[in-house]
């Protein structure tokens, strides 16, 4: 029933709507088509009075997979494979990207009152202007429903779906109360092919719900009424529209509609998985299996780990949050990551540089250097932190230039600096007791920039192994769809036996260097130190030998290498 029937799996990035396809039986990937969005820049609607907001169109999401559709369609042909051939289809996005619409699933940005206002699009996950609601929600959590804290590492963030909806309320009250309700992108896009038009009775997601939208089943699925009065009453008519359980990706969200499937020769009725969080399915494509760290290193970050639903490891401190279900049936998600990896790199080489340099001339500089050599210390906190303070209004800091310093020292210093951060992530969760025998790292710098991956592994001090897929989101979107479609043919197949087919890591492996290993071991107790002092309000840190210290670290470098 297999033979040459295929899956798709369309992956909403943050610029980009990308498809996949892949065989049905084999496992195989076939091809990968994108659509850049258009509207924007690159995409994102950015603010010049507020620079933490960033929001999308929702038509341009749809214009957006109608043309990579299109692509996918023309590729295919050249296989000898129509679009018939399709059965099942995975759908991820970013998240939390709530946008909000009519009762008829409309979204507010398509009727003409609101076509402008960027308060009615879709509030991207980076969209950290609800910073204030979010301390609001933290403090009321932690007065009236102290165990909420439990499953959201201890603080609620500016990034998540309660606090941008709130925000709405408070600064455009014309939006908020011409919204019926709002809808995580992951389950805006399957309720569109699906044919799904009643915002009472479309499908959400347990992966978007439970780590950004304070659902769990230990306390009956979303917050209580009574807490939701304490936060805003006016929030109560959006709680009301919210259902009672959410679906994890053992579910499907529904079926192809007619117009999807006529309008792109598919077959109508064909399974629509239930949408997940891009950087989830993401860990999927890398294979994650129980003790395995995956890292979905982009712009930003997402750590992604798995722990046994038996397991006590569901109340996890520092992390983003920890979810049922949210990556794989049976397991725990547990969530962590950084606002801002890739985007530094960007921001350096673009904003500062005025891209008279780029990344591959900068890295061809940097690797000739010494760890520690350059002197410089850097804080990744150009876009806040999210794990494990969750505070988006901390900054990014580079200590120790001097008039010699080189671009190329500031730039390795910023890779450096993501990295401490990421230590402190994996230190701060195996001290609590999650187990991570391995780390999987993908995205697409991880193909792209072995000194990245390098700098990674020595001051982690963990083998860096990397998926082999440079498309593991999408791919992981399809495995999905695969699932979906075996269980339409009634031939149940586990999401193991998926990834065993299409999850490999490439024969390199990049391990730590004992060497720079101990001089990163030496940088990263000065980072730490900057970290607590800076990131923990009431931290008496002494700060006055971390410069000195930089000095001591560069010379002793410099010894080595004569």
């Amino acid at each position: 029933m297999t033979h040459n029937k295929i899956v798709l799996g369309i992956d909403f990035g943050s610029t980009a709507v990308r498809i996949l396809s892949m065989e049905l039986k084999s496992g195989k990937v076939l091809n990968t088509t994108d659509q850049a969005y258009e509207e924007g820049e690159h995409g994102i609607f950015l603010s010049p009075e507020n620079n933490l907001v960033a929001r999308q169109k929702p038509s341009d999401y749809i214009r957006s997979m109608k043309k990579a559709l299109k692509k996918t369609m023309l590729q295919n042909k050249v296989l000898g494979l129509e679009m018939s051939s399709v059965s099942g289809i995975g759908v991820d996005a970013t998240g939390s990207t709530p946008l909000p619409i009519t009762r008829e699933m409309c979204p507010l940005s398509d009727l003409d009152e609101f076509k402008d206002n960027l308060n009615a699009y879709a509030w991207m996950w980076k969209d950290h202007s609800s910073h204030t609601e979010a301390e609001f929600i933290t403090e009321t959590i932690a007065k009236n429903r102290p165990r909420y804290l439990e499953k959201i590492g201890g603080t609620y963030s500016s990034e998540w779906f309660w606090a941008k909806i709130l925000h709405c309320k408070n600064i455009d009250e014309k939006v908020f109360d011409a919204a019926y309700t709002w809808i995580e992108l992951s389950d805006f896009i399957p309720a569109m092919l699906t044919g799904c038009d009643d915002a009472l009775t479309v499908k959400r997601n347990i992966c978007a719900a439970g780590h950004k939208g304070l659902y769990n089943e230990e306390w009956g699925g979303f917050p209580d009424k009574q807490f939701i009065e304490e936060v805003d009453f006016s929030l109560l008519r959006i709680l009301q529209t919210l259902p009672a359980q959410t679906l994890s990706i053992a579910n499907t969200s529904g079926t192809l509609s007619k117009k999807w499937a006529e309008e792109f020769d598919m077959t109508e009725g064909i399974p629509v998985g239930m949408g997940i969080l891009d950087a989830h399915a993401g860990a999927i494509g890398s294979g994650i299996k129980n003790g395995s760290l995956v890292k979905i290193i982009g712009t930003s970050t997402c750590d992604l780990v798995l722990a046994d639903l038996n397991s006590t490891k569901s109340n996890i401190k520092g992390v983003a949050s920890v979810a049922e279900e949210s990556v794989l049936p049976s397991y725990y998600g547990i969530e962590a990551g950084q606002s801002a990896v890739g985007d530094i790199l960007d921001w350096f080489v673009k904003v500062i540089l005025n891209n008279k340099k780029s990344h591959s001339e900068l890295t061809l500089e940097a690797e000739k250097l010494k760890a520690g050599s350059s002197g410089l210390i850097a804080l990744d906190w150009n876009n806040g932190n999210r794990s494990i303070l969750s505070d988006p209004m901390l900054s990014g800091l580079v200590i120790g230039q001097s008039l010699q310093t080189k671009n190329f020292e500031i730039y390795r210093a910023l890779i450096e600096s993501t990295a401490f951060g990421a230590r402190t992530i994996i230190e701060d969760m195996e001290r609590q007791g999650v187990v991570i025998n391995e780390v999987v790292n993908c995205g697409g710098i991880t193909h792209k920039n072995s000194l990245f991956m390098q700098i990674y592994a020595d001051v982690i001090n963990k083998p860096m192994k990397i998926a082999a897929s440079n498309e593991t989101v999408a791919l992981g979107a399809a495995i999905i769809g695969a699932h979906a479609a075996y269980i339409a043919e009634d031939a149940p197949i586990s999401f193991n036996a998926l990834q065993d087919k299409s999850c490999k890591v490439l024969k390199k492996v990049y391990t730590p260097i004992t060497k720079n290993v101990q001089t990163y071991n030496e940088i990263y107790n000065l980072y730490k130190k900057l970290h607590d002092a800076f990131g923990i309000e009431g931290t008496n840190i002494e700060m006055f030998g971390i410069m000195k210290n930089l000095i001591q670290i560069k010379n002793k470098a410099a010894k080595n290498e004569q």
